[in-house]
């Protein structure tokens, strides 16, 4: 910490399990001045909700968290759809950002066992990386080489009242 408090910025990777909550605190009492910058790891209300144990809201006014999810009206139609079904099932309107990824993994899953016609792996992983152009509820995408989303829009968000809020969209570079 005595090396750090110079600095005016600090990033945490990690996520809320490993002791961000603590780790955040502590830079923010250290350094006080300083913005703190989280991952996709802490974008979840065990971090950023106080009374479900998360930074206190003096620490949450210095943080920004970086998430691959948008705000709800970036998404295509079917997007807007699901925070809707979402709120209208759970009465949340404002999920956790990667409620709409697990929907998404799961539809892509079982439309790559569909395609596949079969539920052995190998077959799946074919299918899997197989996946060009797919239009879903994230927008459209194809699989690369990698196994990664052609997707390259991140959200990056603030802590308002213990919640996570959309501030604004960054394209990630290449």
């Amino acid at each position: 910490m005595r090396r750090v408090r110079a600095s005016t910025a600090s990033s945490f990777s990690g996520i809320t399990a490993n002791g961000a909550v603590q780790i955040f605190k502590d830079f923010s009492a250290a350094i006080p001045n300083a913005k703190l910058y989280g991952p996709d790891g802490v974008a979840e209300s065990g971090f950023s909700d106080p009374k479900e144990g998360g930074i206190p809201a003096s620490v949450a006014e210095k943080v920004k968290v970086t998430v691959a999810t948008l705000n709800p009206e970036s998404y295509p139609p079917e997007g807007q759809e699901f925070f809707q079904q979402f709120e209208q099932e759970y009465g949340d309107k404002n999920p956790d950002p990667y409620a709409i990824y697990g929907y998404e993994a799961m539809r892509l899953v079982l439309d790559a066992i569909e395609r596949a016609g079969s539920t052995d792996k190998a077959d799946v992983l074919k299918a899997l990386f197989e996946t060009k152009d797919r239009e879903s509820v994230l927008g459209t995408y194809s699989i690369d080489e990698n196994g990664d989303t052609t997707l390259t829009d991140y959200g990056v968000y603030t802590i308002e009242d213990g919640e996570l809020t959309f501030d604004k969209t960054v394209k990630a570079g290449a």
